[in-house]
């Protein structure tokens, strides 16, 4: 979903979460859905056992954005 803007900065999205709002904020990140992290987040947790553990990190060290972003729903589709 490039449209050559410079790719924002990677942060939590706090108006978006389940939990911390760390796959919202990847998936806002990368410019994939949401659910498509929170998918891939699951399995990996599922099958490695790591994510979890890292989830929680990211959660503690990964800095949030103060609001939602304008333009969320389009880079990350809700």
């Amino acid at each position: 979903m490039d449209n050559g803007k410079p790719r924002p900065r990677l942060r939590r999205v706090k108006g978006k979460h389940w939990l911390g709002g760390v796959c919202a904020g990847i998936g806002y990140w990368l410019g994939i859905p949401t659910w498509l992290v929170r998918l891939a987040w699951a399995l990996l947790l599922l099958v490695y056992g790591l994510g979890g553990l890292v989830y929680v990190l990211l959660w503690i060290f990964m800095p949030a954005w103060e609001q939602v972003p304008a333009d969320y729903e389009e880079r990350a589709g809700g």
